[in-house]
């Protein structure tokens, strides 16, 4: 099995918020930085508050938890699924990110490894004739701070070029 990196400077988020606001910029420079026409569906995958636990048995309320942000890609016609994911990790790593292939996930692959703790992945799926899915996943921080009324975007499409 491959390891996994470990953060160099990990950012321990102070909010469910924050860590949501820092997925969200990241989805945004990720989807900026691909074909024009890409953007980023999370309307399928809105449940819940955006928390998970970060351990299999959790123990209590304020066990950790880290924000996870689930997103179908939508591609322009004609795209090649394989290229997308190719160089979406092409573009972590331009970010000085760490970016591996990884197994015992549908391949081809990419998750990338922030030197602050957060990660994106993007995968194939296991039906080739639909896009990408990225996902985006905090550090891990109190359960605590969850909240019900953090706010993200459904759709994040690309930034107007300036």
């Amino acid at each position: 099995m491959e390891s996994i990196p470990v953060p160099a400077s990990p950012k321990i988020p102070t909010s469910q918020q924050e860590a949501q606001d820092t997925l969200t910029a990241y989805l945004q420079k990720t989807v900026d930085a691909l074909p024009k026409g890409t953007s980023l569906d999370g309307t399928r995958y809105i449940v819940g508050d955006g928390t998970a636990y970060c351990e299999d048995n959790p123990s209590g309320p304020d066990a950790p938890v880290h924000v996870e942000d689930w997103r179908d890609m939508n591609l322009p016609p004609g795209t090649d699924f394989n290229a997308i994911i190719s160089q979406t990790g092409d573009i972590w790593k331009q970010w000085g990110w760490k970016v591996i292939e990884r197994d015992g996930f549908t391949k081809p692959n990419r998750f990338g490894y922030g030197p602050d703790g957060y990660i994106l992945q993007i995968e194939a799926r296991p039906d080739p004739k639909f896009p990408p899915s990225l996902v985006g996943s905090s550090p891990c921080f109190s359960g605590n701070l969850k909240s019900n009324r953090v706010t993200k975007p459904s759709l994040i499409q690309q930034a107007p070029q300036q």
